[in-house]
């Protein structure tokens, strides 16, 4: 089987002309595991698995022990391998199957490759591999993985075209990084300027994005959140961090409830443009990591004049797409209020529906509705009645289940997470005709010391209320504030039991201030990731505008192609620096720069070796000058040539010394000719 596949990669009509180097078809080995393995957290186990087996394939007839598959194999490998994404149960028209099949195409061809045409084409298929990854994942760690990955696929291609007879990895491997090295200049000059066209990673990634916050809730979905260390969103401001308790990042407003569940409104744009406002307020600019949604997270009363976001009728703002990668946007507090000062018959409807459930919490309103006539006097009675009773903040509630779940949670359980308390206190304000409605977000962050930017995660998912007061609009009212104010004040670790914290990773407690050294190095390894999201994954077209008209100016086409034109020239000119020098420290042989040396020397004493000369010739001449006889320098003359003309003979370091020695005392000899 396999009869002289351990030569070229297979002997047939192609000749030898079209026959795969050893070298290529190692390094083409190499590259199949690790282009592929990137995707072991995306793809199938089934998928990853036919890939391996076809790179163990692929190497059993390298090593000439198996054969290639006859092409019925190859059609059965085909249909089962495209029958097996049908059912792997990933979408027909999902990034993952399209990913699966390119992984499959890719190991299939590498089986029953032959030619070099063959070679280039899983070569190219690997560049597409790798580029593919980057629509799962643009963190620093990928990138820097499939920049080694580019060039490995890369030192594959130079070993087309070298034809070695032994395998020389290494070799192929150098000349690849260079070529990669080389490119990166006019890289960056085309990642700075060139135009944003669109956006690249608007592909549909449903399984790419932390969602975080959903549009509908029921008590205690948010327990769940407080236990993910997920990375949420990140957030530079201009001016001073405020603290954690005026941190309320909103994202969702929670207006219709049926049979215990809270949901999202329809989301309807405002009239008015997402920049309206003053520009006085606290700015700041936010990097959302993918969440496959389109709302944002803003501090209230924001705007931004970002292209893409808008402002909704009930004081959010929203990306016009799906956040498919990291989304960032500016944006503003506008210290005056954009809250109308009356309701629509419509929002009134909206933000007072309740269902006919929980009849004791309705008939509690009441009484307090009879005793506190003012809306604001009735907020503080309500609360005041939370600090003084029984009640307990904790991440493992008793589960609500009735379908007077509220009743069940305020007059028996007493124990529940954010939602909890603010779903029951809207349930209770809605009971007596006051507008309320919950919001979704997160509250406070972590500041990373090293480089001052606002961390949020998934466990600062905190869920509010909004209370309608006449003449004063929508004013935040906090019901966690009174059951454990250090959650609002000091964050979510200070208000948790020992059993709550026992419940989370390593990590999140680390990342929470209990293991202090490993969550020095957590802020380190986010610092350099948030530099890699502000300049590279974050480069969108809004900050690339911002970023050329601080650089050039006024925008304009002929400003634009000037800077690719200059920039990319003067990457050339210093890649055309970098190879002339290199042309004149090009690597000589050990034995031609020792007689170099020895020619260098010789010329201060008057001998110079004509341009004609060979090493012997050289050597004759100028023993003959001073006397010396065949006998003398023979030897020598003899080494010369060996050393320099003959490659099949074995030298060494000891060689290397004899041949210096010897020209050593023959440049003594001839000093004390030239001085006599």
């Amino acid at each position: 089987m396999g009869s002289d596949v351990n030569t070229q990669g297979g002997r047939d009509a192609i000749g030898i002309a079209y026959q795969i180097p050893r070298n290529t078809l190692a390094l083409l080995m190499v590259a199949q595991v690790v282009v592929v393995l990137p995707y072991l957290l995306q793809l199938s186990p089934w998928i990853i698995s036919v890939g391996l087996f076809c790179g163990l394939w692929r190497m059993k007839v390298y090593q000439g022990r198996w054969d290639y598959p006859h092409r019925l194999v190859k059609a059965l490998l085909v249909f089962a391998s495209v029958g097996g994404v049908v059912i792997s149960g990933v979408g027909a028209f999902s990034l993952e199957a399209a990913a699966s099949l390119l992984i499959v195409a890719f190991a299939l061809k590498l089986i029953e490759m032959k030619s070099r045409r063959d070679a280039y084409l899983v070569i190219f298929l690997s560049y597409f591999v790798i580029a593919t990854q980057f629509l799962f994942d643009q963190s620093l760690v990928v990138a820097s993985y499939q920049l080694g990955a580019l060039i490995v696929v890369t030192a594959a291609l130079v070993g087309l075209h070298q034809l070695h007879t032994r395998v020389r990895p290494l070799v192929s491997l150098k000349l690849a990084s260079a070529l990669v090295l080389q490119a990166l200049p006019l890289t960056l000059v085309l990642f700075l300027f060139f135009p944003r066209i669109a956006p690249l990673w608007t592909v549909p990634l449903p399984a790419s994005g932390t969602t975080g916050i959903s549009d509908e809730v029921r008590p205690g979905d948010f327990a769940s959140l407080a236990q993910s260390d997920e990375l949420a969103f990140r957030v530079v401001m201009e001016a001073s961090i405020p603290p954690p308790s005026q941190l309320y990042w909103r994202g969702l407003v929670y207006s219709d409830f049926d049979n215990g569940t809270w949901r999202a409104a329809e989301r309807r744009r405002a009239g008015v443009a997402s920049g309206a406002g003053d520009d006085t307020g606290l700015a700041y600019e936010v990097m959302l990591e993918p969440t496959m949604r389109t709302w944002l997270y803003v501090l209230k009363n924001s705007s931004s004049r970002d292209t893409g976001v808008y402002r909704t009728l009930d004081n959010r703002l929203e990306a016009r797409d799906p956040v498919m990668s990291v989304f960032r946007y500016r944006a503003r507090v506008n210290r005056q209020a954009m809250d109308t000062t009356e309701l629509s018959a419509t929002t009134y409807l909206r933000e007072t529906a309740i269902d006919d459930s929980n009849p004791r919490i309705r008939d509690y309103a009441e009484q307090l509705r009879q005793a506190y006539p003012d809306v604001e006097d009735m907020v503080k009675a309500v609360l005041d009645s939370i600090r003084q009773d029984p009640f307990a903040y904790t991440l493992s509630p008793p589960l609500y289940q009735s379908s007077d779940s509220i009743d069940e949670f305020w007059f028996d359980g007493r124990a529940g997470f954010c939602t909890h308390y603010a779903g029951a206190f809207v349930f209770l304000m809605r009971a007596v005709g006051i507008p309320a409605r919950m919001v979704g977000g997160y509250l406070g962050g972590e500041v990373n010391s090293i480089t001052g930017h606002l961390v949020v995660r998934q466990y600062d998912a905190h869920g509010w209320a909004e209370v309608w007061v006449a003449g004063r609009g929508w004013l935040r009212v906090d019901p966690t504030s009174a059951v454990a104010p250090e959650r609002i004040e000091q964050g979510i670790r200070a208000a948790l039991s020992s059993a709550d914290l026992a419940t989370l990773s390593v990590f999140t407690n680390a990342r929470m201030g209990k293991w202090e050294l490993l969550g020095d190095a957590l802020r380190w390894a986010d610092s350099i990731e948030h530099r890699w999201n502000l300049w590279v994954v974050g480069y969108d077209t809004n900050f690339q505008s911002r970023f050329l008209q601080d650089l050039l100016g006024e925008l304009s086409p002929t400003r634009i192609g000037l800077a690719i034109l200059g920039g990319g020239g003067l990457s050339l000119g210093v890649v055309a620096v970098v190879l002339f020098w290199r042309r004149r420290a090009v690597h000589r042989h050990p034995v031609e720069k020792a007689f170099r040396r020895f020619c260098d020397k010789l010329a201060g004493y008057g001998y110079e070796r004509r341009p004609q000369e060979s090493p012997s010739g050289f050597v004759r001449r100028i023993a003959a000058e001073v006397g010396l006889t065949e006998a003398q320098v023979g030897g020598l003359v003899a080494e010369l040539d060996t050393l320099l003309y003959n490659p099949g003979v074995a030298w060494g370091t000891r060689e290397l010394q004899a041949l210096r020695s010897q020209l050593r005392r023959l440049q003594f000899r001839l000093a004390f000719g030239a001085s006599r």
